[in-house]
């Protein structure tokens, strides 16, 4: 589903470029720029500041030297859409490569659009398309996913036991498959997850304010601190049971399916059978 978005987002953008210079200055700016976002806020697949003001930028450098290098447009649009995503690619390497390859495939994808943009409209279709799957390609080096890599930066600046739930956190959400619980079930879980990092955030601040005040300003916090940390616990341990029940569901449903046993089953009886008749004769 997320990189269907992205190829959405990117086939709007690539697709509606040409035309923006025509419905007006000031109007073709603000399209280009919401485009923009559009596109960094899918490449992250997750609502953040950074991800949105590098798609802004993406948009105002590509609005910059689009009419002289669609190439270099391209490029900085989708390189800077990915802004937020490569920050959490780990190694080195890949994010080497990760950030070459959102730069190479942008400006293939803003050459393919300069180039066929002013055609039929099946070909400008097609051009959006192909720009679209271009845009996608940096999807191909694995980044950590974005709830996992807030709540593993959160860890460092809180407290013992806050920081270890954080990061148990971080490693449940990297091996949990959402796909195996239910609309309802989903969108619970998805609220629990952002209240989990909120209150990572909060434990976060009362570190920071314990460290830097004195006497009785720094014991205040603390009796707060201990209550967020059994909350971010607490929370931590629900998500797990959730994903262990629906596991458990899942593998229940499984056992419970023999239609595909009974069919190999009856077939290998079937040729039994016919082994032994071919023997017999």
């Amino acid at each position: 589903m997320r990189k269907f978005a992205l190829l959405v987002a990117a086939a709007a953008a690539f697709g509606l470029w040409p035309f923006a210079g025509r419905i007006g200055l000031v109007t073709g700016s603000i399209a280009l720029l919401g485009l923009g976002v559009l596109l960094a806020l899918a490449a992250s697949a997750t609502i953040d500041g950074l991800a949105a003001a590098g798609g802004a930028l993406g948009a105002l450098s590509a609005a910059l030297v689009g009419n002289a290098s669609p190439a270099a447009a391209g490029a900085a649009l989708v390189a800077l859409a990915y802004a937020e995503r490569t920050t959490r690619v780990k190694a080195g390497t890949a994010r080497l490569v990760h950030v070459g390859g959102a730069l190479v495939a942008g400006a293939l994808a803003g050459t393919i659009t300069a180039a066929y943009g002013s055609g039929s409209p099946a070909i400008r279709v097609v051009a959006a398309l192909v720009a679209a799957v271009l845009a996608a390609l940096p999807l191909f080096v694995e980044a950590d996913d974005p709830v996992a890599y807030a709540l593993d930066g959160l860890a460092e600046d809180c407290g013992e036991e806050a920081g270890a739930a954080l990061r148990e956190g971080a490693a449940l959400r990297r091996h949990v498959d959402e796909r195996l619980l239910d609309a309802a079930a989903a969108r619970e879980v998805r609220a629990s997850w952002k209240a989990l990092v909120r209150l990572g955030e909060a434990r976060a601040r009362l570190e920071r304010a314990r460290a830097g005040g004195k006497g009785a300003i720094a014991d205040a916090p603390g009796a707060v601190a201990r209550r967020v940390d059994q909350r971010i616990g607490a929370h931590v341990a629900a998500l797990r049971r959730a994903y262990l029940l629906a596991d458990t569901a899942h593998a229940a449903e499984a056992s419970e399916d023999v239609r595909a046993l009974e069919v190999v089953q009856a077939t290998g009886e079937k040729l039994e059978a016919t082994s032994e008749a071919l023997i017999s004769s």
